[in-house]
């Protein structure tokens, strides 16, 4: 890839340069812009699409401030939430390509929406391009104390018994939470009621309220809540066991076999952003988080790192783009 650590002057044969570093991710920006060697030059915006408190905002967060002691200027945390993440992924889509407003993505503005809302104002897959893959987390199924179940089959048993009753709680449309839920219903025959919020925090401030009965959210936003004792975990939804949580069976093990999820967290940014800023933003984060000290912070929260190159991300997407398209059509869920 390009050198970085010069000034960048842009010349035909650095914008050649800077094209040809990510000459294999066709959706990639081609517009090297002037300056960008020194970028940053002032602080960066990144924008999370839910509330303060979720796990989004939490690995936001931690690498915006890893980032801000890097470059000696402020990765600043913005929370536009919102409409399942769409009202901040369409905020980045339409900010100037000029290497201070990214988004820290998740399936839902990146993959899901297009399934699950009608008329997006951005393109998914055109208009906000990749930057890195920062992590992925389990889901954890938790249920408010208040229920009377202790295992998914006990859930599955109460929920059949009292169709519809159930209220789960998601930080949104859109969200894996969302699907992975209907998910759930579609593999168990059991019927509940969505209820959408604007992020994790709230929603599982009402989960431990018993306002809303369950939820299968992201780990790192659930896992304080059920080790506090203020909610109870009952199963994560990936295919094998959690390290840091041996004793908690899997979906698939508790009792819906081939039952399997996970949420994952991105860096993005607008349409014709630098591959020269792409490029150097990518290698930043890639260094903190396959560190020593970023795997252990990021797995302490409930996270894996995962890392890799802007072509690593596109391809992951394509595949969960068709993954969750799949069971979108398989759950029946149709655009609202």
């Amino acid at each position: 890839m390009t050198d970085t650590t010069r000034p960048f002057s842009p010349n035909r044969r650095s914008l050649l340069r800077g094209a040809a570093a990510l000459g294999a991710l066709p959706l990639l920006p081609r517009l090297a812009r002037a300056d960008t060697g020194n970028w940053p030059t002032r602080s960066v915006k990144f924008v999370v699409p839910f509330a303060a408190g979720g796990t989004t905002d939490i690995l936001a967060r931690l690498v915006a401030q890893t980032l801000s002691e890097e470059y000696g200027q402020q990765f600043v945390v913005e929370n536009k939430a919102g409409a399942g993440g769409n009202i901040a992924a369409e905020y980045v889509a339409k900010s100037d390509p000029d290497g201070y407003t990214f988004i820290v993505g998740t399936p839902g503005t990146h993959a899901i929406n297009q399934f699950v809302f009608k008329g997006l104002k951005y393109d998914q897959t055109k208009d906000i391009v990749p930057v890195i893959v920062i992590a992925q987390v389990p889901n954890l199924c938790s249920v408010t104390n208040e229920l009377p179940v202790k295992s998914v089959a006990e859930l599955i048993a109460y929920a059949k018994s009292k169709p519809g009753e159930l209220l789960y709680g998601t930080p949104g449309l859109g969200s894996t939470a969302h699907v992975a839920t209907e998910l759930f219903k579609s593999m168990t025959g059991v019927q509940m009621t969505h209820v959408p919020y604007k992020g994790s925090a709230p929603m599982l401030t009402d989960l431990m309220a018993g306002r809303v009965h369950l939820t299968i959210d992201n780990l790192p936003a659930s896992q304080p809540h059920a080790e506090a004792g203020s909610i109870r975990a009952i199963a994560v939804s990936t295919k094998t066991r959690w390290p840091l949580l041996p004793d908690l069976p899997t979906m698939a093990e508790a009792g819906v076999p081939g039952y399997e999820a996970a949420a994952w967290f991105t860096v993005a940014a607008p349409a014709k952003t630098s591959p020269e800023i792409i490029a150097k933003l990518n290698a930043s984060v890639d260094k903190f988080v396959k560190s020593a000290d970023g795997t252990a912070r990021l797995r302490k929260l409930g996270a894996n790192p995962v890392g890799g190159s802007p072509e690593d991300m596109q391809r992951y997407v394509a595949g969960e783009i068709d993954k969750w398209g799949k069971v979108a059509k398989f759950a029946g869920i149709t655009p609202q």
